[in-house]
């Protein structure tokens, strides 16, 4: 018998990747799925797992990581999947477990965590303009159907506080960040909140999918040949503002390219991605559309939040402090942007 070495007692666990085998146990386990293949996705905000059952089908399982936001909110975020589903909405949705809970809770070492299982999203992140259209067309089908939504309530609301509150609290524990620029921080931050309460009663609440940037939805086509869009991910979902939903799409595009404006192809893909929006039936504000320029200093500093309020799990290399000294006036141009396309 072989003798396992005793773990160190200074050891503080922060995160731990579970092998593939461990996740088709559990899927057996708490799923009742057979898997013959699994492998790891990505490692990051959540750990996602690639499955392939006995039977041919592709899952995707997530295994949430402990956030420094709070707990989790996968009741609400499977729920409203079950409720586009069954209005035909292009969703990945989640599978119950086998004592009918929408995820089932492991003992982690560094403390409980949550997996869950989701339908695998077949095709490509959208790239034509045609598919940027049909992306707005179901971001705007997925709006409608959940103003009806009644199932359990969201932890969180993509307000104010959730977009940059708890930024400012995370960079606040960054270690050796200059006051000068904690300060400047500090007066955007603010200035933002400020902007958003001033405009806040004219802005269109929805439910926020809360991560539209492109890359979480697919496109595909179906037996007939149409092309349909699906989206997943919604574990940053909640009720929020129609304007910051929409924003993530070009904040996307503009941060990847480092850009201080929309160049030809962002134009192109916002004006189908509008076109497809209210072709959808979804109703967009002129409000909401002067609102955009705010909405994408919120974003920018909600994801660098996402980072700075994980060093313990991703360390300073994913937000390092030159980094940090620059975004500000990064997100200065933005501030004249018209997207009043």
């Amino acid at each position: 018998m072989t003798i396992q070495p005793a773990i160190d007692p200074g050891l503080i666990h922060a995160h731990t990747t579970a092998a593939p085998s461990s996740v088709i146990h559990w899927m057996k386990q708490h799923y009742g799925l057979n898997v013959q293949r699994c492998h790891l996705i990505r490692r990051g905000l959540n750990d996602n797992y690639a499955l392939l059952g006995s039977d041919g089908t592709r899952y995707v399982a997530r295994l949430y990581s402990i956030r420094p936001r709070g707990e989790f909110n996968i009741d609400f975020e499977t729920s409203l999947l079950e409720h586009l589903a069954a209005r035909q909405i292009g969703v990945a949705a989640p599978l119950r477990s086998v004592d009918g809970s929408s995820h089932a809770r492991l003992q982690f070492p560094e403390g409980l965590r949550a997996l869950a299982v989701f339908c695998h999203a077949d095709g490509v992140a959208p790239e034509t303009l045609d598919e940027f259209e049909l992306t707005g067309r179901t971001l705007a089908l997925i709006h409608v159907a959940s103003r009806d939504y009644a199932g359990p309530a969201s932890r969180y609301t993509l307000n104010g506080h959730h977009l940059v509150g708890r930024t400012w609290k995370y960079l606040q524990d960054y270690p050796e960040l200059e006051i000068e620029l904690l300060d400047a921080y500090q007066q955007r931050i603010q200035a933002l909140q400020e902007e958003l309460s001033s405009l806040e009663s004219d802005l269109t609440k929805v439910i926020c999918h809360g991560d539209t940037h492109g890359f979480n939805n697919h496109v595909y086509a179906n037996t007939a040949g149409d092309k349909k869009a699906v989206f997943f991910d919604f574990d940053d979902a909640g009720p929020g503002y129609l304007a910051y939903d929409m924003s993530v799409m070009p904040w996307s595009y503009l941060a990847r390219k480092m850009l201080k404006e929309p160049d030809d192809v962002l134009q192109d893909r916002w004006k189908h991605y509008l076109h497809g929006y209210r072709a959808g039936g979804g109703e967009i504000s002129e409000a909401d559309l002067v609102s955009l320029p705010m909405f994408l200093q919120l974003r920018h500093l909600w994801n660098l939040g996402e980072a700075v309020g994980r060093l313990n799990h991703w360390g300073t290399s994913m937000a390092p402090a030159d980094w940090l000294h620059k975004q500000i006036d990064r997100m200065e141009p933005w501030k004249k942007l018209d997207l009043r396309a």
